[in-house]
């Protein structure tokens, strides 16, 4: 008894006199929860010459799995085994070191009810995409924030503009009248960058939103409000790259935590090498190591304790703000066999997720290859469930521009979906008319009207889910060629604004006929399941007119496009296929508002139709 008593005097003594520390200078990820699918967690620890530390934790349900170390003695990846029955809690990660101690409370927290089954964005979504930075300034406060580079200025159209997530949150509503049932915000990661931060592409925090946009707190409100509109909300993930100034750049976590080359080199962008059989092992290289730009640092993601953090980011940021879909930026430029294998690990958590992947080819063959489920010789899947159509966005900014020939003008869009049969699922293809880095759809089509509303009529009438930028819904003007040109600011996100065009009385009547007509559009397709997942059937084109109908058990609706500069009447018995039993067409543009439908422009199937020069006629069949 005397001896125990002896030795346990020794042990507290040796604890007195144990120099309380703070080695740890970063822990990531700052939370996590109970009850994921993948049980183990990855923390990564940085401080220094914190590699020969010695780890305790004592808490019902957690044990520590291993420890990984890498060249850097700053860093420690510790695995953590959470078993099912784990409970939400608070518990010490102890860390001692000779005779120095360290104490960090951690916390798992418990998921929402039906996390892991969330629903996701689908084929009757509609997605209205945009800059935050570009969109609505709704905190002056924070335009410029002690401790980073760049401030707002908006003379200067590469600097930051101020556009923020309270602004987002305050335009909601609007969006959701508009008829998008989806939000789309390019990154909102910090981006502590010298110059060009606004696009947020390049992260210097991945656990942190740029104070500049707001707070975490305000993501997640952000998000919640989108719910309560009907909108759901996808993140944009960024596996490829983060910014030079991100804080690992100052002290490498691992010699390959990057692609390294002894000079800079940037990436070919040849994203057709993964799909060309006669392609170099060089090119190949050049595509997935080179840097995507000199500030934009290269990913290694073989690494697997970067592939394990990367993808546990992503995790943490739907989990916590309860996002329903992932947007995922320049999948090809990654070694796509891992980026597949990133996603899947996703997806694992979970399993209804749908993935969209810019993968930025020429063809739909090339695209096809990208979308999930398709039959590729190599066996390749990529776990994206959609993909972007660029084929169709070409096609959008040159037919209308074009004389009518064998292939060129209406036989474009005839050529391109003649070839969906490479797709597993055409249905899940977003389709758009332009995005934050390519020209805006009114430069395409130089801003002619009549071209303008022919392309918002095809985007959001044919197969796919439709993409709506912001601005487009009121024709906004942009530079060709020229990214900052691509992304001006919505006129009346700022309270200096001359004007606002997110009300009527703010907007040109050339931009309210635009809006209204955007409008008219996407509300029909939110309310009419055929155009959301309706078969598609196509008339080759004759004399200057495209003809093609969706349709379901329920409902027939014709579309029809005259890309002629005349009037020119349309005899219908060579659709008879789709029109057998039918007597009459309903006019969608004149006769659809509030939700319902009117008949006061009927039209007897019996007769020519009239279709004016240089638009397109939607059609409902009764």
């Amino acid at each position: 008894m005397k001896r125990c008593s002896f030795i346990l005097l020794i042990f507290i003594t040796l604890q007195l006199n144990a120099k309380t520390q703070s080695w740890v200078k970063r822990l990531e990820p700052t939370f996590w929860w109970t009850e994921m699918h993948n049980t183990q967690l990855q923390l990564m620890l940085y401080g220094e010459g914190i590699a020969t530390a010695e780890f305790f934790i004592d808490y019902q349900g957690v044990s520590i799995s291993h420890k990984k170390l890498t060249d850097n003695p700053n860093y420690i990846f510790l695995y953590l085994n959470i078993s099912k029955d784990t409970k939400p809690g608070k518990f010490a990660i102890k860390l001692k070191k000779a005779r120095a101690v360290q104490s960090l409370i951690y916390e798992l927290k418990a998921r929402r009810q039906g996390s892991a089954e969330r629903l996701s964005f689908t084929e009757a979504d509609a997605i209205y995409l945009l800059m935050p930075d570009r969109f609505v300034n709704g905190n002056t406060a924070n335009d410029s924030v002690n401790g980073y580079y760049e401030g707002v200025n908006r003379n200067i159209p590469g600097k930051r503009h101020g556009g923020d997530i309270e602004g987002i949150i305050s335009i909601i509503p609007y969006i959701a009248d508009l008829g998008a049932t989806a939000l789309w915000t390019t990154p909102l990661f910090e981006n502590n960058d010298v110059a060009y931060s606004y696009h947020h592409y390049g992260c210097t925090d991945y656990y942190k939103i740029d104070p500049r946009l707001g707070k975490n707190e305000d993501y997640l409100r952000m998000v919640e409000t989108c719910h309560a509109n009907g909108l759901k909300s996808i993140i944009d993930v960024v596996p490829n790259h983060c910014c030079s100034q991100h804080w690992w750049l100052k002290d490498l976590p691992a010699k390959d935590w990057f692609n390294v080359w002894p000079t800079y080199t940037s990436s070919n962008y040849r994203m057709t090498a993964w799909t060309d059989t006669h392609a170099s092992e060089a090119d190949l290289y050049k595509l997935t190591h080179g840097w995507f730009a000199p500030n934009m640092p290269d990913f290694n993601l073989n690494n697997s304790l970067l592939f394990d953090y990367l993808k546990q980011v992503y995790i943490f940021w739907i989990e916590y703000a309860n996002i329903d879909g992932m947007r995922v930026d320049t999948y090809p430029y990654n070694d796509i066999h891992v980026a597949a294998k990133f996603i899947q690990s996703i997806r694992d958590e979970y399993p209804k997720m749908n993935v969209v992947g810019e993968c930025w080819v020429k063809t739909p063959a090339q695209i096809a290859y990208y979308q999930s489920g398709n039959n590729n010789k190599d066996g390749f899947d990529s776990r994206l469930t959609s993909v972007m159509d660029f084929c169709l966005k070409d096609v959008l900014s040159e037919s209308f521009n074009e004389q009518e020939s064998w292939d060129a003008g209406m036989a474009r869009f005839y050529s391109h979906f003649a070839q969906d049969f490479v797709y597993p699922n055409p249905n899940m293809i977003m389709n758009f008319l332009d995005n934050h880095d390519i020209d805006r759809y009114s430069t395409s089509v130089k801003r002619d009207i009549r071209k303008y509303k022919m392309g918002l009529a095809l985007l959001i009438t044919v197969r796919g889910y439709p993409q709506i930028y912001y601005g487009t819904e009121i024709m906004i003007d942009g530079i060709p060629g020229d990214y900052q040109g691509h992304r001006f600011d919505f006129p009346g996100g700022w309270t200096t604004d001359k004007r606002n065009a997110f009300t009527a009385e703010g907007r040109t009547a050339e931009e309210n006929e635009i809006f209204n007509y955007t409008k008219l559009l996407l509300n029909y397709r939110k309310n009419n399941p055929v155009l959301q997942n309706g078969k598609m059937k196509q008339f080759i084109p004759e004399n200057g007119i495209y003809v093609f109908f969706r349709y379901n058990k329920d409902k027939t609706v014709m579309v029809v496009t005259n890309n002629n500069l005349i009037d020119k009447s349309l005899e219908l018995s060579r659709f008879k296929e789709m029109l057998a039993g039918k007597n009459s067409a309903i006019d969608v543009i004149n006769n659809y508002g509030n939700g319902e439908m009117s008949i006061n422009n009927s039209y007897t199937l019996n007769d020519p139709l009239k279709i004016p020069a240089k638009s397109v006629q939607i059609f409902e069949i009764n």
